[in-house]
């Protein structure tokens, strides 16, 4: 017996979903994509790195099926990680 499973198509996310990473913590871009793929329900959220420097970051977004999400961060210390403090999003 052979089990077809078809893949279904779901209605891309609220672009305010992507408010739900303001304040989340990361200390590189990996471990932003893994939490960006965590919140907005996605298997894979490419990134890209525009700046990072000692006290903060700008990081682009790019999930499937959604717009760009410019992701703004800072921290306190160079040894503590980024906590987001804004993402725009930007149609493509």
């Amino acid at each position: 017996m052979t089990t077809v499973i078809e893949a279904v198509q779901t209605p891309a996310p609220e672009l305010g979903r992507a408010e739900e990473l303001v304040d989340v913590m990361f200390a590189n871009s990996k471990e932003l994509r893994h939490q960006a793929e965590q919140i907005l329900g996605r298997l894979f959220v490419r990134t890209e790195v525009v700046h990072e420097d000692e006290q903060s970051a700008q990081m682009i977004l790019r999930p499937d099926g959604m717009p760009e999400i410019h992701v703004h961060a800072a921290r306190e210390r160079h040894w503590y990680p980024y906590r987001i403090t804004r993402v725009d999003s930007v149609a493509r």
